[in-house]
């Protein structure tokens, strides 16, 4: 007799790992994704160690307000020579509080090197929107 398949199993919400020296708090609740857009120069500061990825995870966790998800490089435009180099760095973060993570990365990114034209992309009520570094400070809630 052929049996029919075992319904598959029930997720069981559990709680958010326990806070660590390295990763002191998980927020629970995520209310948002963003990302950062880093623009790749030559005058920038190299990073092949990720410290700026690491140091923005350790800001938002510390304050309860998210986690880098992942991050690497955007390829630009193709070259003469038929290579693409990086045009951006970009970080995903998952926000438990989407403003303040903005707030806060808004305060944080300058301290990192990142330079004018450096973009956090958000979505607010099915609305693509980015705050972006100027020379004259930071443009908030501009459409994509």
């Amino acid at each position: 007799m052929v049996h029919p398949p075992a319904p598959a199993p029930q997720a069981v919400p559990t709680s958010a790992p326990a806070p660590s020296p390295s990763h002191p708090a998980r927020p629970e609740v995520i209310a948002g994704f963003l990302f950062v857009k880093i623009p790749v120069g030559r005058r920038n500061v190299p990073d092949p160690l990720h410290h700026r990825e690491d140091t923005i995870d350790q800001m938002l966790r510390s304050q309860d307000l998210g986690l880098v998800v992942g991050w690497g490089d955007s390829l630009g435009e193709r070259r003469p020579d038929g290579l693409r180099p990086p045009a951006h760095i970009r970080i995903d973060i998952n926000a438990g509080d989407l403003h303040a993570a903005r707030c806060a990365l808004r305060a944080l990114l300058p301290t990192l090197g990142a330079p004018a034209g450096t973009e956090i992309h958000y979505t607010v009520a099915g609305h693509h929107l980015q705050d972006i570094a100027r020379e004259t400070g930071w443009q908030l809630e501009q459409v994509v």
